[in-house]
């Protein structure tokens, strides 16, 4: 099982490489549009258009490795001075959920990716085109459902190992021995 964890760990690192890029292109790319039209007047052309393309890439695929490092916002403040079965339980409806919503935008960024590619939509200055982005948001997604879908299994089984129980507890930043 930890196994599997490790992969998934790595496949949203490797993810997470694109929204790192991402956001230096456009911090790169702020930067130089800032200059240039500080020097001459000019803002380059279409500098919106790209920033807002490469962000949409940029946060989808920030999401699974945000969660690998339990870095999303979470109250455990609450939740952890349950007992251990209970914080599981809890943990693995939690995860549930979330990877059923996280399904639910695959499948909503899917149908809007057809509409898009079937129509040709694109952007209004550069003309670039929208239904590739839709596909950056489907697959960031995609690896963000089996790492929340993973971690629903994990604490599952957490609900009948102690260690696993002591482990998940221990990465969620809850307290021990409560």
């Amino acid at each position: 099982m930890l196994k599997i964890g490790n992969v998934i760990h790595k496949i949203a690192s490797v993810v997470s490489i694109i929204s790192f890029v991402g956001f230096f292109g456009i911090m790169l790319l702020t930067v130089c549009d800032v200059i240039i039209r500080y020097v001459s007047g000019v803002s380059i052309l279409g500098v919106y258009e790209i920033v807002e393309r490469v962000m949409v890439c940029a946060v989808f695929a920030s999401f699974a490795y945000t969660q690998t490092e339990h870095g999303h916002v979470s109250i455990t403040m609450l939740v952890m001075k349950f007992p251990p079965k209970v914080t599981s339980i809890i943990y693995c409806i939690h995860s549930l959920l979330s990877t059923a919503i996280s399904v639910l935008v695959i499948y909503a960024a899917y149908r809007q990716g057809n509409v898009a590619m079937s129509s040709n939509y694109t952007t209004g200055v550069l003309y670039i085109p929208l239904w590739p982005f839709y596909w950056v948001e489907i697959v960031s997604m995609a690896i963000l459902a089996i790492t929340l879908f993973y971690e629903a299994i994990e604490h599952f089984v957490a609900l009948f190992s102690p260690t696993i129980a002591e482990a998940t507890r221990k990465s969620i930043g809850g307290e021990t021995g409560l």
